[in-house]
């Protein structure tokens, strides 16, 4: 569910990914809304396919270069119910459960960035943290809070944004399973079109614990306006580890509010 933070974040304008589209020097407050939906599947090394459905709703506010984010998921597992959602993607916590459907509210996470325009070192800089809290229901979430720290650098060349991301999460232990923290990262670029935007990334996450393997990830995504007002994003990503989903697809819309 990693990516469905940072899509809603760019077509805020995917909260993770300021190479999406660079932040200018304006103090004017701006809100936006995302919502949209996120599909993956994948077996994450258990032998028993897992498909995710999240909907989300994300709202951004933004005056001057700091930016506030929250995030609340109406998520549906169908599958292993050792599997339950976590801010960076699935975690595994009981390997002997059953194969469950289970749906509802998932965890709320609270972010808080602060952005450094490209004019004013040579370089783009966004620094941020994030808190995910235990609002989920039984079977969809770890039930624990975990805070994430991160960093971010781009430049641009012409309409190119290459970007680099590093973080690290310190993961909450749900009752009976013990949960060593993360790192995790990305590398990519993004490419304007005119006003559209296509992104492209290699993401790399630690797995939490033992059962499952480090989860990496190709991303790709395109992001247009609709109108004034509407951004309209899809985006798709491919596991390469069997910590990852086999295959990722989702579709988001941005409302500026202000």
């Amino acid at each position: 569910m990693r990516h469905i933070l940072l899509v809603a974040g760019a077509c805020a304008t995917l909260a993770a990914q300021p190479a999406f589209a660079q932040d200018d020097d304006s103090d004017d407050a701006e809100l936006s809304i995302t919502t949209g939906i996120d599909y993956s599947s994948g077996d994450y090394g258990t032998g028993v396919d897992t498909e995710i459905l999240v909907a989300p709703l994300n709202a951004r506010f933004s005056a001057g270069d700091f930016r506030i984010n929250a995030s609340l998921p109406y998520i549906r597992i169908k599958g292993a119910g050792n599997i339950v959602g976590g801010e960076g993607g699935p975690i595994i916590v009981d390997p002997n459960s059953p194969v469950t459907t289970r749906s509802g509210i998932g965890d709320v996470t609270l972010g808080v960035n602060y952005a450094i325009p490209e004019d004013r070192y040579g370089v783009g800089l966004d620094f941020g943290t994030r808190v995910k809290l235990p609002t989920a229901e039984t079977g969809l979430g770890t039930g624990k809070t975990d805070v994430s720290f991160s960093g971010e650098v781009s430049r641009t060349f012409g309409p190119v944004t290459p970007f680099a991301q590093a973080g690290y999460r310190v993961m909450g232990d749900p009752d009976g399973v013990e949960l060593r923290n993360v790192w995790f990262g990305s590398v990519g670029a993004s490419v304007a079109a005119g006003e559209s935007v296509v992104l492209a990334s290699y993401d790399y996450r630690q797995s939490p614990n033992a059962l499952v393997e480090d989860s990496q990830e190709v991303f790709g995504a395109f992001s247009t306006p609709i109108s004034k007002a509407l951004n309209f994003t899809i985006y798709g990503s491919a596991g390469l580890s069997n910590g990852a989903p086999d295959y990722g697809v989702g579709a988001m819309v941005t409302v500026d509010v202000f």
